[in-house]
């Protein structure tokens, strides 16, 4: 007697599965130049590279897919957004996933540079053997040369933003003062590279850039970048109305790493 063994296909993970049903709500929210198919298989290759991704809650995991969506920002492309899932690990949201946007350098480069007043984008890292001198009084002064050789330790980051209007701005901060605007973190997450410190750079970029005016994109990325609530943005966009006021999780709900890690170095 012969029996037949059927050949079955592993189950796709849910969120795929959903995905293909989240198509129309990403059309009505991706800029005119994207496709809902483009973004789909991004994410879809997204997972195939971070298996994670797939545990994610659902609410979190679409709420960050569409605020990226929303900014015109591309997952894992180019290093303008990325989408961390991160696992909490104690209080009442113990063991649940969670996926977090994560807003690349080069996305709030993009975003900075889409606006008609855009002029000029600098972020930099000072070390102690370069020429750096500042003057924040009434008449700004910023002058810097980076030595040849030996740089020496770095001892601090600038950034400076101007607009064809005629405004600018700059600011310098310390080591201590990225790592406390960071929430406590020094470099990168894990075994990522980042010899030309672009996560403090990009840090610095944010703060300066709040003290001009930008486009309301551009504010959306650095608040969502800055907040664990890509699900309330997400959703927010998704219906039309004014975003949520969004805070960091207390130390009960706080994930094993807080806040998510950032996006690899360029």
């Amino acid at each position: 007697m012969t029996t037949d063994v059927a050949t079955q296909q592993p189950a796709q993970p849910k969120l795929v599965v959903a995905l293909q049903s989240m198509k129309p709500e990403l059309e009505r929210a991706l800029p005119r130049h994207m496709s809902g198919d483009r973004i789909a298989r991004i994410v879809l290759t997204e997972i195939r590279k971070n298996p994670k991704l797939a545990q994610s809650t659902p609410d979190s995991f679409f709420g960050s897919l569409l605020t990226a969506a929303a900014l015109g920002l591309e997952p894992g492309v180019n290093g303008e957004a990325y989408l961390v899932p991160y696992e909490h690990r104690r209080g009442r949201l113990a063991g649940q996933v969670e996926c977090q946007l994560i807003v690349g350098y080069q996305g709030v480069a993009k975003l900075f540079w889409q606006h008609p007043l855009a002029k000029r984008l600098s972020a930099e890292y000072v070390c102690e053997h370069d020429h750096f001198a500042y003057d924040k009084g009434l008449t700004l002064k910023l002058e810097h040369t980076p030595a040849q050789g030996d740089r020496g330790k770095v001892i601090g980051y600038y950034a400076i933003v101007e607009l064809n209007s005629g405004g600018m701005a700059f600011d310098f901060f310390t080591p201590d003062q990225i790592q406390r605007l960071r929430n406590g973190k020094v470099g990168t997450s894990g075994d990522i590279a980042d010899p030309e410190r672009w996560m403090e750079r990009k840090t610095a970029l944010k703060q300066v850039l709040k003290l001009l005016p930008k486009s309301v994109e551009l504010a959306t990325a650095i608040r969502t970048d800055e907040t664990v609530g890509s699900m309330a943005v997400g959703k927010a966009i998704a219906s039309g109305s004014s975003l949520p006021e969004l805070e960091y999780p207390d130390a009960e709900q706080s994930a094993d790493v807080a806040p998510p890690p950032e996006e690899p170095a360029p």
